[in-house]
């Protein structure tokens, strides 16, 4: 099977005029209006939902058509008391050193 690495596999509705991305906040389930105001939103709340939506989309890829050079996982959620409990996230790159940039994928044989 290919490899699907483009942005619309990760967010369905990602759209990019060249100089601009654009990403509607309803294709971040975790994210609201509220929390994404530029004037009083959270950012936290932004990355959180970025990251919640990339790591299930890529998860929810089937496993032979995932890229092999990055992997995205997500712990069980650990409860710290208080009420809240604490996730980690993990983003794993293979990078060809003198440019810093994402290595190819190999070509599917």
């Amino acid at each position: 099977m290919a490899v699907n690495i483009l942005p619309t596999t990760i967010f369905a509705d990602w759209a990019e005029d060249g100089t601009d991305i654009t990403l509607p906040i309803a294709s971040l389930p975790e994210l609201t209006d509220a929390e994404a105001d530029a004037v009083t939103g959270d950012s936290r709340a932004v990355m959180f939902a970025l990251v919640d939506q990339m790591e299930s989309a890529f998860n929810d890829i089937i496993e032979a058509d995932r890229p092999t050079k990055m992997s995205i996982t997500k712990n069980a959620d650990i409860a710290v008391g208080g009420g809240e409990v604490v996730r980690n996230y993990t983003f794993s790159f293979y990078l060809t050193p003198a440019t810093v940039e994402v290595s190819d994928e190999p070509t599917p044989a």
